[in-house]
């Protein structure tokens, strides 16, 4: 809070006071060991307020089952904190009816207030939060300040009150040309009056509710009292969606209450209004007005209930779409682009990964290096476009011939590198002279249509197979490309062992 503000009210003649009758109850207030009796003869000293009493003891606000006439049963049924509650209430209606200036735009924020007030108890009511009088209390008294500061500095302050229409817009405009709003005159004037800390900071709090200075505890007060003011607005604004949408998203955002739960209680806050400005003998909206306004909630929820349920398709379908996309590059990064085999940065993954697994269940593990010969003559006499169709059709018959847990990768160019897990020597030696067999009799048409053959030279290394056991993975690459240097020396289309 700025000293601005505090100067400006601590030495104002004119700052609305509670009566002595309130005073004293707010003083009880603080008394844990009240007496019910004592506080029913306080009440009875003020005619006018006991008579409140009872109104507002047989109203919706507190829905007795039947009728009270005695001023001490509906202090009873309604307890200290009731009567607190709706003795100040009944102290700022008056408060607000003696400013007789303005009287338009003053009005307005009392009205405003009211509304606020049954809202915010509705929504605690909702919630299940225990506190129903005070967040009552919280929505009436968070507009104090403007009556404080309508007293204190009328000369600079009726201008202003003057241009309100939008709240928000308001305490931008108040911040702008005073350099503070009423939400701290408000905090200053209840601190003044000895009202408990938690309703004095909610004026101030309501105008940001997400502010981080605000705790946890507090921020479960202020949010209903928030939510209440933009239910507010829309009543006062006789049904404006965009104060409808401002409601329903902080509903959302901060009580995570759902479209439905929210149409829901608009119509019961607009249903008890009449009755109960009538307490405060004010009209705040008429009987038909009420059913208008209900109906019009319901259907702007409806609307923006649809829109977000497309707004979440349209994000579900994208997220999709984007893991899909994921997927493809995941693929197409593993992948080789012309054979559809796994590619070397595959094949460096998965080695590292087989070959721990060899070490750790003790079993063997075997690579095999098989390269085209002469695939450059190919090339050459045929074209790239048959090379490309050779390269193809062999890595198809090559994964044919392996099992499904063995791996077929393209090496580069026109080598293909196969693991064979749980294979030693013996075994994989069979496997690879039905590869090398496979390949040589398969036909490859040529770009005049001649047919022809390929064939391939292929060199083999294992790992835990035996007393053959080796330090690291790049050790068994090495080895089965020695073997594979040496198959194509010893004159291609054959099978050699690493030493």
């Amino acid at each position: 809070m700025t000293s601005k503000v505090s100067d400006v009210l601590r030495y104002c003649p004119n700052l609305p006071s509670l009566p002595g009758v309130v005073v004293r109850i707010v003083e009880m207030g603080r008394d844990p060991d009240v007496n019910i009796g004592a506080l029913a003869g306080l009440l009875a000293k003020d005619p006018a307020l006991s008579s409140r009493m009872l109104r507002v003891c047989n109203s919706p606000l507190y829905g007795q089952r039947r009728t009270t006439t005695n001023l001490h049963q509906a202090v009873m049924l309604l307890g200290l904190n009731s009567t607190m509650t709706m003795a100040l209430s009944f102290t700022l209606s008056d408060l607000f009816g003696a400013a007789k200036a303005q009287k338009s735009a003053l009005e307005r924020v009392w009205k405003r207030s009211i509304v606020t007030a049954l809202a915010a108890r509705k929504i605690g009511e909702r919630a299940g939060l225990g506190s129903l009088d005070e967040l009552y209390l919280g929505g009436l008294l968070q507009d104090l300040g403007i009556l404080a500061l309508y007293a204190a500095v009328p000369d600079r302050y009726l201008p202003l009150l003057e241009q309100y229409d939008d709240h928000q817009s308001f305490v931008r405009l108040e911040r702008d040309a005073l350099g503070y709003d009423h939400g701290e005159a408000g905090t200053w004037l209840m601190q003044h009056w000895g009202m408990p800390e938690r309703l004095a900071m909610t004026a101030l709090a309501v105008h940001s509710p997400d502010s981080d200075a605000l705790d946890d505890e507090q921020k479960q007060f202020v949010y209903p009292v928030a939510v209440g003011a933009q239910l507010a607005d829309f009543v006062l604004s006789e049904g404006s969606a965009d104060a409808m949408e401002s409601a329903a998203s902080s509903a959302s955002d901060w009580l995570g209450l759902a479209p439905d739960s929210l149409a829901s209680l608009v119509e019961d806050v607009v249903t008890d209004l009449p009755e109960v400005g009538a307490l405060f003998e004010l009209e705040v909206v008429s009987q038909a007005m009420a059913f208008g306004l209900a109906d019009q909630a319901r259907e702007i929820l409806a609307t923006r209930n649809l829109r977000l349920i497309q707004q979440a398709t349209e994000h579900h379908q994208r997220f999709i779409e984007m893991e899909q996309a994921a997927e493809l590059l995941q693929k197409a990064a593993i992948h080789d682009a012309l054979t559809g085999l796994h590619n070397r940065r595959h094949f460096d993954q998965i080695l590292d990964i087989e070959f721990g697994l060899a070490i750790d269940n003790a079993w063997p593990l075997t690579l095999g290096f098989i390269d085209l010969d002469h695939f450059k003559q190919v090339n050459d006499t045929e074209g790239h476009l048959i090379g490309d169709a050779v390269l193809v059709k062999v890595a198809g018959v090559l994964k044919k011939n392996l099992r499904e847990r063995d791996y077929i990768m393209r090496y580069g160019g026109e080598e293909f590198v196969v693991l064979l897990p749980g294979h030693g020597l013996e075994g994989a030696l069979k496997v690879f002279e039905r590869l090398r067999a496979a390949v040589e009799q398969t036909l490859h048409l040529g770009e005049s249509g001649g047919r022809f053959h390929v064939t391939t030279s292929i060199g083999i290394a294992a790992h835990m197979d035996g007393e053959c056991r080796l330090e690291d993975s790049i050790d068994l690459v090495r080895a089965a490309d020695r073997a594979l240097y040496d198959a194509k020396r010893l004159g291609r289309n054959r099978i050699v062992v690493a030493a």
